[in-house]
């Protein structure tokens, strides 16, 4: 069982996710810091608030995709240093069921024996259920990114479902969004946070992000053709006047990096 163990400084942090993210090493090394990403609650100390967001801000959909059989293993490890399923699950993009079902069919498994993992709060607690019969044919679609130093392996064919209806896309714009002025407004809050500018330096890794989601709000804006929209006066001048600003904010960063280069 993995004890928790003191938080790590940032740059420690920091140097343990951007290992990860590299990929294409020894998958034993990659395994390892996860582990200890997970015990050391790396997402604390690089101003996430859960294990899920941190993976979600560090690593984004790039989650390994192994072999069966050698998932099964590398999952008995993680597993076996005090990881929850659900924990597991999560950095490698398969569900906590998956996870349970290669932990139980893992050489050595005690079975007869209860089993306690390291939860998120720190307490140890008893390890997920066995799965049931249902729960043996659930799939998660793999993903296409290559992550260490294994191949990116199909589950089983398996039947074509039927082709779900698309939602209206007013209904569908709308809900993206919300979801986009939530995760803005998750990211304000940060900069609000006390300690954000000690770990200012921390977040530098994240800008091509940021700035990749700024020109695809940039170029959804462009697509809405505002000029045509049926809107009143005040309104126009109100969009204008924040596009402005906006745009006069970026200049200034802009012009402040180039004054540094000269």
């Amino acid at each position: 069982m993995t004890e928790i163990v003191q938080a790590p400084d940032t740059e420690e942090a920091r140097a343990r996710a951007d290992r990860i993210r590299s990929g294409m090493r020894v998958l034993a090394e990659w395994q390892t810091d996860v582990i200890a990403a997970y015990a050391a609650r790396d997402w604390e100390t690089l101003g996430y608030e859960t294990w899920d967001a941190y993976l979600d801000g560090e690593y984004g959909e790039h989650r390994v995709r192994l072999p069966r059989e050698q998932r099964r293993e590398i999952v008995a490890g993680m597993s076996a240093a005090g990881m929850s399923t659900r924990a597991i699950g999560a950095a490698i993009g398969v569900h906590h069921d998956t996870v349970n079902r290669d932990v139980q069919s893992s050489v050595g498994f005690p079975t007869d024996e209860p089993r306690t993992v390291l939860s998120l709060d720190g307490r140890e607690r008893p390890a997920t259920r066995p799965a049931s019969a249902a729960e043996e044919n659930f799939w998660v679609e793999p993903g296409a990114d290559e992550v260490v130093d294994a191949e990116i392996v199909d589950e089983p064919t398996r039947p074509e479902p039927p082709k779900p209806k698309r939602r209206p896309l007013p209904e569908a714009f709308t809900e993206a969004g919300r979801d986009l002025s939530r995760a803005a407004e998750r990211l304000d809050r940060l900069t609000q946070d006390d300690r954000f500018t000690k770990n200012r330096d921390t977040t530098h890794h994240q800008l091509p992000e940021l700035l990749g989601a700024l020109d695809n709000t940039t170029r959804l804006i462009q697509a809405m053709r505002l000029d045509q929209a049926q809107a009143n006066e005040e309104a126009r001048r109100w969009w204008a006047t924040s596009l402005h600003k906006i745009s006069d904010a970026l200049t200034d960063v802009a012009n402040s990096l180039e004054q540094e280069q000269q």
